[in-house]
C-alpha cells in the first residue's frame, strides 16, 4: 500500500512539474513578445502610424565603426519600409553632453531629411539640460525637415556660435552637442546610403 501511495505521489509530482514547465515556456514566449513590443514602441514611435508595414527591429543593420555616430561600441540601425520601398532609417547617435553621453535616435527620410529625433538617455542637469527631453520642451523639433542640403555646414551651429539653430537657454553646451551629433549622423547617413537603403552614394 505504501509503495502504491509513493507511486501516486511521484506521478502527481511529475505531472505538476510538467505543468510548471509548460506554463514557464508559455509565459516566457509571452514575456519575450511583450518585451519586443515595448522595444518597438520605444524605437518606432518616431515613425507616423501606418507609414511602414515591415518589422524594422527584426532585421537590424550592423553599422561600421565611425566617429560620426559618437559611439565606440558596435551599433546598428533599422530600416522602415512600406511595400518594400524605404520610408525611413532609424539611426542612433551619441552626443558629448555637459554631464556625459546623450544617446539620440534619428528617423531620417530616404532623401536625407530628418523626420524626427528623440533622446534615448542622458545625464544632463535637471531643470536645465534635461529640456532636450520632449516631455520637458519641444526643442528637438527644430531639427524636423533639416538636412545637409537645406543647411550648409556653417549653419550647423547654435545661434550663440553664429549658426542656424536656437539653443536651450542656460544649456548651450548641451544644445551645441546635440546639434553637432545630428549633423554628424546626417553625414554618416549620406555616406552610407548603400548600406542603409540599398542605394549608391550620389
Amino acid at each position: 500500500m505504501k509503495g502504491r501511495s509513493l507511486a501516486i505521489l511521484a506521478a502527481l509530482a511529475g505531472l505538476g512539474l510538467a505543468v510548471l514547465i509548460a506554463a514557464d515556456q508559455l509565459l516566457a514566449g509571452r514575456i519575450d513578445a511583450e518585451r519586443q513590443a515595448a522595444d518597438e514602441r520605444a524605437l518606432l514611435d518616431l515613425l507616423p502610424p501606418g507609414s511602414y508595414d515591415n518589422h524594422p527591429l527584426a532585421q537590424p543593420i550592423p553599422l561600421p565603426e565611425s566617429g560620426l555616430l559618437g559611439s565606440p561600441a558596435p551599433t546598428q540601425a533599422w530600416l522602415a519600409t512600406r511595400e518594400g520601398v524605404p520610408v525611413a532609417v532609424l539611426l542612433p547617435a551619441t552626443a558629448k553632453g555637459y554631464e556625459g553621453p546623450i544617446r539620440l535616435l534619428l528617423a531620417i527620410r530616404p532623401d536625407g531629411r530628418l523626420l524626427a529625433t528623440k533622446v534615448l538617455g542622458h545625464r544632463e542637469t535637471p531643470g536645465i539640460g534635461d529640456r532636450i527631453e520632449p516631455a520637458r520642451s519641444a526643442w528637438l523639433r527644430i531639427f524636423t525637415d533639416a538636412s545637409l542640403a537645406s543647411h550648409p555646414e556653417a549653419e550647423w551651429r547654435v545661434k550663440a556660435d553664429k549658426g542656424e539653430f536656437d539653443e536651450i537657454v542656460g544649456a548651450t553646451i548641451t544644445s551645441r552637442a546635440v546639434v553637432s551629433a545630428t549633423q554628424h549622423a546626417l553625414q554618416f547617413f549620406d555616406g552610407h546610403r548603400l548600406l542603409l537603403l540599398g542605394e549608391k552614394t550620389p
